[in-house]
């Protein structure tokens, strides 16, 4: 009698952290059409988490392949492309006294999303990659999500005028804008972006200024927890974009002296 192979059902682990990143996709989703972005945005969140977290799952069991990337770009496509352009719309277009036209803007941020994902596939590794080339859409869709709960924690819990100011609607839309711009076109972008470990362990030579930035940052949880999210995603952008400047300024003057 021929013993058939035994299955490895470890395969099913990482896939289904996936899943559940794509079912929180699409409950941010409904979340949005029901008109409680900010419960959304959370959501966004806790599939980030979940995205970080396959494939880790995928390599420590040693289950990590092909079609394991291929879902995992697909789960990516609801949770962090379609889900964040909902969010937006419902959050600053949708019965809001703007043109019609700004529907643009997360038509946009959805495209440049797939063309990242696109790319991503193309060039993935089952192994991981200590850099991304253009901003990873897990990225860019937390930090397009964060504007509902942190407006709705100044409401509620803020009373410094400035920021509750600079969080209005007719205050914030404008800058919305901007973020959107800026965001999808990073995702396209060749910049250089960091994993989430690079960033906050690497970054510094300095063991002992490695761990007080990661310290300080999370003493912000004790305020807030989206506060916290923000404050990363601020020191993320400006670390990123500080050092693809600063490289650009370096080449410059290489190639002005020779």
């Amino acid at each position: 009698m021929v013993k058939r192979p035994r299955r490895n059902v470890k395969i099913i682990f990482p896939s289904l952290i996936t899943s559940f990143s794509m079912i929180s996709g699409f409950a941010a989703i409904l979340f949005a059409i029901d008109d409680k972005v900010w419960i959304s945005s959370y959501l966004i969140l806790v599939a980030s988490v979940l995205d970080g977290l396959d494939g880790k799952v995928a390599r420590l069991t040693n289950t990590a392949s092909e079609f394991g990337i291929q879902y995992d770009s697909m789960s990516d496509l609801v949770a962090f492309g379609v889900a964040p352009a909902v969010i937006y719309y419902c959050h600053f277009i949708y019965h809001r006294p703007v043109d019609q036209l700004f529907i643009l803007l997360p038509i946009m941020f959805l495209l440049c999303g797939a063309i990242r994902l696109a790319r991503f596939n193309v060039t993935a590794s089952i192994y991981g990659k200590a850099f991304f080339t253009g901003m990873p859409i897990p990225a860019a869709a937390v930090i397009l999500s964060l504007w509902p709960p942190l407006e709705r924690w100044a409401e509620l819990h803020s009373s410094w005028a400035p920021l509750k100011s600079a969080l209005a609607y007719e205050n914030s839309f404008p800058i919305s804008v901007v973020f959107v711009v800026i965001l999808s076109l990073s995702m396209i972008s060749t910049l250089k972006f960091d994993t989430f470990d690079q960033f906050w362990f690497k970054k510094y030579r300095n063991k002992s200024t490695r761990y007080s930035v990661f310290a300080l940052f999370h003493a912000l949880i004790l305020i807030h927890f989206i506060i916290y999210m923000t404050a990363v995603s601020i020191y993320y952008m400006v670390a990123m974009y500080g050092r693809a400047l600063v490289q650009k300024v370096s080449r410059s003057e290489q190639i002005t002296s020779s």
